[in-house]
């Protein structure tokens, strides 16, 4: 993979208002592992920029402190096997209210210990190659855990595909994820959310008819 073309080098700091374009839209396994922005400090923010056509990973939120990315449109991010719109590891990010489509995950993390995120008020496409905001447990890592990250906030977003899962947490949350007042396109959130537990979620609209589940 290469090394990212933009990078945070300390504390406090701010990318906005930029349109960022990386060199492969597509989902193929090419010699180019392409990588947008990387955040590693504290009170690091990303705001109203354009963020596409990096197949690897469009905005990596890593190394510890509080992070936000807010009011971006992040889209063709869908390297097979990679794809991730945000990848977020060892930080708590704030993902709100962005565009995102054609990711491969629009949202993925680690699942480390001390890896927490929310996603609210994002708009979220009909497009993908697999399901839409992802937290990796401890299989993935292979560190003899079911640990899926701290915890986990998706609440207001709206999820237009009706072909994939719009959330996918492949461990345990050690703290819990709470999942509400979203709009799966899916006829019911059973069919939205996967989580094998320490998982609320409740009062989701679904489907066309928008359906309250309480």
């Amino acid at each position: 993979m290469r090394a990212a073309v933009l990078r945070t080098t300390g504390d406090d700091t701010r990318i906005t208002g930029l349109r960022i374009e990386g060199p492969y839209a597509g989902p193929e396994k090419i010699a180019t592992f392409s990588y947008g922005l990387s955040m590693y400090h504290h009170n690091s923010e990303v705001d109203n920029c354009e963020i596409y056509n990096w197949n690897c990973v469009g905005i990596g939120a890593r190394g510890g402190g509080e992070m936000r990315i807010h009011h971006n449109y992040i889209h063709h991010c869908q390297l097979s096997g990679y794809g991730y719109g945000v990848s977020t590891g060892g930080c708590n990010c704030f993902i709100i209210a962005n565009k995102f489509d054609w990711c491969r995950h629009d949202i993925a993390s680690s699942g480390s210990p001390g890896d927490s995120y929310e996603a609210a008020w994002n708009w979220v496409g009909e497009h993908a190659t697999s399901h839409r905001f992802d937290m990796h447990g401890g299989r993935d890592r292979g560190d003899g855990t079911d640990i899926a990250g701290d915890w986990i906030h998706i609440h207001h977003n709206t999820f237009l595909d009706t072909k994939r899962a719009a959330v996918v947490i492949r461990g345990v949350p050690s703290q819990g994820a709470d999942i509400h007042h979203n709009w799966f396109a899916q006829p019911t959130a059973a069919e939205a959310v996967r989580s094998p537990g320490n998982t609320r979620v409740h009062h989701n609209i679904c489907g066309p008819e928008k359906k309250l589940e309480e």
